[in-house]
């Protein structure tokens, strides 16, 4: 993926991040209704939850692991920039760090919650990066913005003229 390294108060994460998963869910109510049955009711959306994990290895990885401890014993929150997801305003709220002399590296795992304490708008940060096999109207779509928009703010020839990791402005 030719996209952006994920990083987050000016920490960049290396290439190998085993995996990141992202936790999207809202709170959804029940309203009883006369006679045994009930209606569903969107409340709001929960705060979103950024979670995975990698290795440092290589010389520097003692020096990479004591950088990331630094970011989270670091207070307050940052825009957290990722490959898989528009930029989200979140803390760093669990950090877990083993050696593995075994494969000589240091094992990571994290865990990023939403800042929660404004009104979320629509969509991120104003801009995304293609995934593989999108075009125009899959990022439309998946940012809930109209296609006309995406095409109005950026240069693309066609719908279908979008690569892996391009940069497309939403707003």
């Amino acid at each position: 993926m030719k996209c952006i390294n994920m990083s987050y108060k000016g920490f960049e994460f290396p290439v190998n991040i085993s995996s990141i998963n992202a936790d999207f869910s809202k709170r959804v109510s029940t309203i009883p209704i006369p006679k045994g049955s009930a209606r569903a009711q969107e409340v709001c959306f929960n705060p979103t939850v950024i979670s995975g994990s990698g290795c440092f290895t290589g010389e520097d990885m003692s020096e990479k692991a004591h950088m990331l401890m630094s970011v989270f014993q670091s207070r307050g929150a940052a825009y957290l920039f990722s490959p898989v997801f528009s930029p989200l305003k979140m803390h760093l709220s669990e950090l877990r760090l083993s050696a593995d002399s075994e494969n000589n590296c240091i094992k990571y795992s994290f865990k990023f919650i939403e800042e929660a304490s404004v009104k979320r708008r629509r969509y991120g940060f104003g801009y995304t990066f293609a995934l593989r096999g999108e075009n125009l109207f899959d990022v439309a779509n998946r940012c809930a913005v109209s296609f006309e928009d995406i095409a109005e703010r950026n240069s693309f020839k066609d719908m279908f003229s979008v690569k892996e990791g391009d940069k497309i402005w939403l707003k």
